[in-house]
């Protein structure tokens, strides 16, 4: 057994990668005192973060170097005894689709039983995808161009304003809004949620083709058992720091938009039920920017503050952050740290706790929700007993990734 895999070892080591063909490398526009650059395949449908030294080791691969010879070169391009780092490099080169190399075999998972708990806590977060969607997205963008002139733009904001003031001011001094007629209309607010979600996406779609990008992939999916539609801008990762924000705040600010509108059209005599329609548009419209801006959600106001703060991989770093601390304090370790680790080390410890609240809040909605669905079929007991079950299986998920989060993390390349 020793024999067979030293000499499986010795094969892949021999092994001679290729890159995938028509890729290309753009160096990302950011303050960083480490440059950094982003690959992209041809068509520009797969993305991948690269550092420094991950692009020379991208720069070494030719086809004739051995996996050897890129550990060796990697090794001393880095001055340290790190050829692990440079294999497991390689091995996300691979999967990620950019790089032509037979299964590093050599590479398998150290802890399968944790890897295995990895991927069901993956389930938090599935997506689906339509094909490509480049080319009708730029039609779109062509036929609704003028609403990025200024001012249009300028016209968008006031409404905006407006609409957030009045809607503040309706809700301080109890003015009178219809209530009753709609109340349980549940169809009404399910299209209301659907415009505002189409209206977000497109928004962050056309913002994106707006500075000159691609956007490939939309769909839809779930974020922690939420269910989510998305649409992917990954092709602004290497912009410059403004266009990024200004395309994660577009679907927001959208929203706001809506909502503005009609809490302004509140204001307009009509009808009980017109009025009371638009007040929940409003009220959705509202909400959903209120969620999509919470920075403690990898959503839209996560990926503005990780922009703004320059910091690449914001949630993971300060999660890992937390569990450094947390490491040294129970090895007697710790000790001041600088104010922009503590700024890290603080939200990292607020991502965790809103994550812990966020999977109770899961345990007790999804069990009484799976409970009265399978109540129809099962008696009252068993029921509410499948409910608590699934319900802490899928809390469990939602702590072990926040938890997994914790543990250090190698150096991404």
């Amino acid at each position: 057994m020793a024999a067979a895999a030293q000499t499986e070892m010795q094969e892949l080591a021999q092994q001679r990668p290729r890159r995938a063909p028509g890729c290309v490398v753009e160096r990302r526009q950011i303050a960083a005192a480490a440059p950094s650059y982003v690959l992209k395949d041809a068509a520009g449908r797969r993305y991948m973060r690269l550092s420094e030294e991950g692009f020379f080791l991208w720069q070494q691969i030719d086809g004739t170097r051995t996996l050897r010879d890129l550990c060796v070169a990697y090794v001393e391009r880095c001055r340290r005894p790190a050829p692990a780092e440079a294999l497991r490099a390689l091995a996300r080169l691979h999967a990620e689709g950019f790089l032509a190399l037979a299964a590093p075999r050599g590479t398998a998972p150290s802890h399968p039983r944790r890897d295995a708990l990895r991927r069901l806590a993956s389930l938090c977060t599935c997506y689906a995808c339509l094909p490509d969607v480049d080319r009708r997205v730029t039609a779109l963008y062509h036929a609704l161009r003028f609403l990025y002139a200024a001012l249009a733009q300028a016209v968008l904001l006031v409404l905006a304003g407006a609409g957030a003031v009045a809607f503040g001011w309706l809700v301080l001094t109890g003015a009178p809004i219809p209530a009753g007629t709609l109340a349980h209309a549940s169809s009404l607010w399910l299209a209301s949620l659907v415009l505002h979600i189409v209206v977000h996406e497109a928004a962050h779609a056309l913002t994106c083709k707006h500075f000159g990008r691609a956007v490939h992939r939309v769909g839809v999916g779930w974020y922690y058992f939420a269910p989510v539609a998305f649409v992917d801008t990954s092709d602004m990762w290497a912009a410059a720091r403004w266009p990024r924000i200004a395309v994660s705040a577009a679907g927001p600010y959208a929203n706001l938009v809506l909502a503005g509108v009609a809490v302004l059209a509140v204001l307009v005599p009509a009808a009980p039920a017109v009025r009371e329609a638009l007040w929940s548009f409003s009220l959705i419209g509202y909400a959903l920017a209120a969620v999509n801006m919470n920075p403690l959600l990898e959503l839209d106001g996560y990926y503005v503050l990780m922009d703004l703060c320059e910091i690449p991989d914001l949630r993971a770093r300060a999660l890992a952050s937390v569990g450094a601390c947390m490491g040294a304090c129970l090895g007697g370790r710790a000790g001041a740290a600088p104010a922009s680790g503590r700024a890290l080390l603080l939200f990292g410890a607020a991502s965790l706790a809103y994550g812990i609240a966020m999977g109770l809040a899961l345990l007790l909605a999804s069990r009484a929700w799976i409970g009265n669905m399978v109540a129809v079929w099962l008696p009252h007991p068993w029921a509410q007993a499948l409910g608590w079950t699934l319900a802490a299986a899928m809390s469990l998920l939602v702590v072990y990734r926040l938890a997994d989060g914790l543990r250090p993390r190698a150096r991404r390349r």
